[in-house]
């Protein structure tokens, strides 16, 4: 599910790659392109700019596949206090928080603050996204199939568990805020909610069991 892990090192600061998880959703690249820039090698010059700078733009990752390490003292990432799950038109789940990923029978995968859920059925990276969706033609405007008013006195926080069930959804347990594509829309969740990743559910992003009518196999 996760690559190897490359390491950029600077005088202040470490950027870390896992090049599995990266969709090229080139925030980095747009963000600070005197660090990141595609077809130089190495690709990173993690002292091109201030580590403050270069941590700023990391966290905009949506993938998780940049993250950081500071060598200067100065403050690392933590996860946002409100998690979420933002819905991207014709995409994946783009998830934040203080994520822990593990398997169905519950060996640890993954521990991060960001990582992007593939909801189009093709990834070669499952339960992660790896850019498949765009290679199929996979459309789904990203709205939700309903909305969930905010219960009074919930904040969607803590940490969430996210579990790819065998040959079904995503399980993500926890408080949890689902967001449309067009931010318009929110649902919340206050125990889990099981994301569609077989790409053909009627209720997006959520599942519908339609997994089972097309024979969805998956790990």
């Amino acid at each position: 599910m996760s690559g190897k892990i490359r390491k950029y090192e600077g005088q202040d600061i470490v950027v870390k790659y896992d090049a599995q998880r990266c969709i090229h959703a080139e925030e980095c690249v747009k963000g600070l392109p005197e660090v990141f820039a595609r077809g130089r090698r190495p690709w990173v010059d993690a002292d091109a700019a201030s580590a403050d700078e270069v941590a700023e733009v990391v966290v905009r990752c949506p993938t998780g596949a940049l993250w950081f390490e500071r060598r200067d003292g100065g403050m690392a990432e933590t996860p946002l206090r409100e998690s979420t799950a933002e819905v991207s038109a014709d995409g994946p789940v783009n998830l934040k928080g203080d994520i822990a990923v593990v398997s169905a029978t519950g060996e640890s995968v993954l521990e991060a603050t960001r990582i992007s859920l593939c909801r189009c059925g093709a990834s070669k990276n499952k339960p992660f996204c790896d850019g498949s969706h765009s290679e199929i033609g996979f459309q789904d405007a990203g709205n939700l199939a309903d909305a969930k008013p905010m219960p009074e006195g919930f904040e969607p926080g803590g940490q969430l568990t996210v579990t790819p069930l065998a040959n079904g959804p995503v399980l993500v347990k926890g408080s949890l805020e689902v967001r449309s594509a067009d931010g318009a829309t929110s649902s919340f969740h206050d125990s889990q909610a099981a994301l569609c990743r077989c790409g053909g559910s009627g209720k997006k992003p959520y599942c519908d069991g339609t997994h089972k009518k097309i024979g969805f196999v998956a790990e």
